[in-house]
């Protein structure tokens, strides 16, 4: 009888050790087609190539796989308001030639509204990434 008993508690203590040696893992699946995926490849290598200050890196918050954020820069108005700036960077579209579109748009925030400021197309990441750094050195400047 004893053995019995000792049978299945070594059964149970496998099965336990079992469950326990999967939580290291962990349960996000990735995305083979999106870690492929060319665009986002030439998005990210080009925020990370020519995107050299780690004060404007660390601050960057990603909206979606293909645009960034740099915001909340207070600045006043004239109307005797503050407003609130913040400027993204999308990789539009990329085409099957390797022909990238780029946006670089600047948003003012206040109590009642969101407008655009300014935008510019680019196709070349490089520069879009440079004019997207001369923006955010050009409000903070003010």
């Amino acid at each position: 009888m004893g053995k019995v008993l000792l049978d299945q508690f070594k059964a149970k203590l496998a099965k336990k050790n079992k469950n326990n040696q999967g939580l290291g893992k962990l349960p996000i699946k990735i995305d083979v087609n999106d870690v492929a995926n060319k665009r986002n490849q030439i998005f990210i290598s080009c925020l990370s190539e020519y995107l050299s200050d780690n004060r404007i890196q660390n601050a960057l918050v990603k909206i979606n796989p293909y645009t960034v954020k740099f915001g909340s820069l207070p600045r006043g108005n004239e109307y005797g308001m503050s407003s609130v700036y913040h400027i993204t960077l999308s990789l539009i579209s990329l085409q099957a030639n390797e022909k990238q579109n780029w946006e670089c748009t600047t948003y003012e925030c206040d109590d009642v509204s969101e407008n655009e400021v300014e935008s510019k197309s680019f196709d070349n990441g490089k520069i879009a990434v440079q004019y997207f750094v001369n923006q955010i050195i050009k409000l903070h400047k003010k």
